[in-house]
């Protein structure tokens, strides 16, 4: 079994980790009404990368330190086995959970934006025949569509960056700091740090990741990039549509593509947008689904996670019909910030950081059995 074992390249964890996360700002920009919800987004948005860091710093110790093992591994050398699995449940139930919620927003978007006449269902089947596929397949297979799919991603964030320029206003962004205070800054950058689940993404796929390359290094060039193209999409969302109106539409970004044009000839460049957007979305569901499946495979001790993923799958399709969970209200509820940052907070730090403690109280005797394997 250990020969079927995947192996990916630091390159495709950044691009795994950019991708799946830049589908947040692709689709809604929640941190243009986090507090302070003004011209000083982009100050948040610097600020939410330390605040990043610092939730992340539990998982980044774990996967250093037991190098090599996987999620299910990890938590059952610390806490023991019947111990570890209860732990890392919640963390599957939590990839779950994004799935299903981002499979629905996907579906409401495109209902909403690209084909409004098309039956729900339509929609779902299009997008779960091709993430089960990718899910089925694995981890190789999903990272080596991030290293087509990302790229041009990223790329469009740039195109339309230097495309907007001429229309930017840049005395949106002032005053700078004199209508925000300083709790309000930090608060909006703590909400908006714990929206950031791909720190996951890293944690079940670091034990793919080839031995010569470094944890720390791959994990900072993935955030580098991530800000950098955040930053690419926010500032000319906020100069080119103003910040009040940004941030009462439903998609601001989505809504900024569409001021751009090109030449006088090639006036519509916003489809590029959607070439971007949708094969992320399904690559980001493809990695829930995918993270999902291998975690429950390592609780029940099942060999493989394919049996996982149609089910999940199946489950997915059955809640995102479900008529008072499809519509833009209760997604509305689902994104905020009273919601959502306190779904992501206990899977990406509270856990992580619960195993952080059973590695300190017990360090000796785990540092032996480390060493005994």
């Amino acid at each position: 079994r250990m020969q079927e074992k995947p192996v990916i390249t630091s390159v495709q964890l950044v691009l795994l980790s950019v991708g799946s996360a830049l589908v947040f700002p692709f689709t809604f920009m929640p941190i243009l009404s986090t507090p302070p919800a003004n011209q000083d987004a982009w100050i948040v948005l610097l600020a939410t990368f330390l605040y990043i860091v610092l939730l992340n710093l539990p998982l980044l110790f774990s996967m250093n330190k037991f190098r090599g093992k996987n999620i299910n591994e990890i938590s059952e050398i610390i806490l023991g086995k019947i111990l570890g699995k209860v732990m890392i449940i919640p963390v599957a139930l939590f990839c779950l959970f994004c799935f299903i919620a981002c499979m629905l927003i996907t579906e409401v978007f495109i209902s909403l934006y690209i084909f409004p006449d098309t039956p729900t269902w339509v929609l779902l089947i299009y997008m779960i025949v091709p993430v089960s596929y990718a899910a089925y397949k694995g981890a190789g297979t999903i990272s080596r569509m991030a290293n087509f799919l990302v790229p041009f991603a990223i790329l469009t964030t740039v195109l339309f960056f230097i495309l907007s320029i001429e229309n930017m206003d840049l005395s949106i962004l002032q005053p700078v700091l004199v209508e925000s205070t300083f709790s309000q800054i930090n608060k909006g950058a703590f909400l908006t740090a714990t929206r950031y689940s791909e720190i996951l993404i890293f944690w079940i796929f670091s034990c793919f990741l080839m031995q010569k390359s470094s944890i720390n290094k791959t994990y900072a060039t993935a955030q580098l990039i991530f800000l950098i193209s955040f930053l690419a999409m926010l500032i000319p969302t906020m100069t080119v549509l103003g910040v009040e109106y940004a941030k009462h539409t439903w998609n601001p970004y989505f809504t900024f593509t569409r001021q751009i044009e090109i030449f006088q000839s090639l006036e519509r460049v916003q489809p590029f947008n959607i070439m971007a957007w949708f094969p992320c979305a399904l690559l980001k569901l493809s990695i829930y689904n995918y993270m999902a499946s291998y975690i429950l495979s390592g609780i029940f001790k099942i060999k493989s996670h394919k049996c996982f993923v149609m089910p999940l799958s199946v489950v997915a399709f059955m809640v995102c019909l479900i008529p008072m969970v499809n519509k833009s209200s209760t997604l509305e509820v689902l994104r905020s910030d009273q919601v959502f940052p306190f779904i992501v907070l206990p899977a990406i730090f509270v856990i992580p950081f619960i195993l952080l403690i059973g590695y300190l109280l017990r360090k000796k005797k785990i540092n032996q059995i480390l060493n005994k394997k």
